[in-house]
C-alpha cells in the first residue's frame, strides 16, 4: 500500500520536523508510535501494522486489510487527505513489483541510468565494455601462474582528469 500527503511546505528547513511532530501528536491517540531505535518507522500498539514516512510517501506493511483501514481512518481523522495505491507499485521514486507466490520483490528505477548518462554527457563506446579496464590476456599452462604486470598508468591529478 502507498499513501501520499499533499499540502506540505517544501523548502522550509523546519518543515520535516514540524510535520513529524504533528503526525506524532495526531496518530498517538489512535495507538501509533515511533519505534525507538529506527527513526521514521512507526507501529501500532496492538495491530500488525507498521509504516515509514519519507517526505510525503507512506510505505505500509500490514496483515489484514482491516488493520490497514484502521491506519487510513486514523490519518483521515487527523485531517489529512489520502491517496491510496493498494498495489504498492511506487515508493520514493522506486518501482516495486511484488510477487507474493514466489515471495520476492523486484525493485527498479526505470530511466534512471539514462538520465544520469545524459546529465554527465556520456558518449557510449562502439563496443560493449563491461569493465572499466581491459581484461588481461588469458594464459594457459605454466605461464598462467606468472604475476600480473605492474600498473604503469598515470595517477589521477587534483582535477580528476
Amino acid at each position: 500500500m502507498y499513501l501520499e500527503i499533499r499540502k506540505a511546505i517544501y523548502g522550509l528547513p523546519q518543515a520535516g520536523i514540524l510535520a513529524n511532530k504533528q503526525l506524532r501528536e495526531k496518530l498517538e491517540p489512535a495507538g501509533y508510535y515511533e519505534v525507538a531505535h529506527t527513526p521514521g518507522l512507526r507501529r501500532h500498539v496492538t495491530r500488525p501494522v507498521q509504516f515509514s514516512l519519507v517526505v510525503d510517501d507512506f510505505g505500509v506493511k500490514y496483515v489484514g486489510k482491516e488493520n490497514a483501514e484502521h491506519l487510513i481512518q486514523a490519518i483521515k481523522a487527523a485531517g489529512y487527505e489520502v491517496v491510496i495505491d493498494w498495489e504498492g507499485e511506487l515508493y520514493c521514486g522506486i518501482s516495486l513489483r511484488w510477487n507474493y507466490e514466489k515471495q520476492h520483490l523486484d525493485i527498479s528505477m526505470p530511466g534512471y541510468i539514462e538520465k544520469i548518462l545524459a546529465r554527465h554527457k556520456h558518449v557510449p563506446l562502439k563496443h560493449d565494455q563491461h569493465s572499466p579496464y581491459k581484461a588481461p590476456p588469458k594464459k594457459y599452462g605454466i605461464s598462467a601462474q606468472e604475476p600480473v604486470p605492474e600498473d604503469t598508468t598515470d595517477k589521477i591529478d587534483d582535477k580528476r582528469l
